[in-house]
């Protein structure tokens, strides 16, 4: 049983924790969303009006269930969320096709390395396009 000490830092990483567990074990408990279809515990249900931007040949998922993943730059095991994955591709219109690879912490570093290796191009660029005063 949990103990009413620890604080909510600690219990969302508890729940984050057994969620990454539950992924890995491959979901084995089922939970029916219409007769004869079962969906992993946890499951989130696709809206497929949202999912049209993708251009694709292949099924559209009817549901999005917790996946693990290890970080491409430092790691660690990590969870992608159903919830998370629902926002991705329906909100933020992501490629039907594409996983999460980085951490957030990760993901953050990355963006912000981006965004120097931008600033550094434009500035160099804009160096080059000023006449040269005399």
């Amino acid at each position: 049983m949990d103990s009413p000490r620890k604080s909510g830092r600690q219990r969302r990483l508890e729940i984050r924790e057994r969620r990454r567990q539950r992924a890995l074990a491959g979901n084995t408990h089922s939970v029916p969303a219409e007769p004869g279809r079962h969906w992993p515990a946890g499951a989130v249900a696709a809206d497929p009006a949202e999912l049209d931007h993708n251009n694709t040949y292949g099924m559209l998922p009817l549901y999005y269930a917790d996946r693990a993943f290890i970080c491409r730059d430092c790691g660690s095991a990590e969870l992608w969320t159903a919830k998370q994955q629902k926002w991705w591709y329906e909100i933020a219109k992501g490629n039907i096709n594409s996983t999460a690879v980085r951490c957030r912490s990760c993901r953050t570093r990355e963006r912000t390395r981006q965004a120097e290796a931008r600033r550094i191009h434009l500035e160099g660029l804009a160096r080059k396009t000023t006449p040269p005063t005399e």
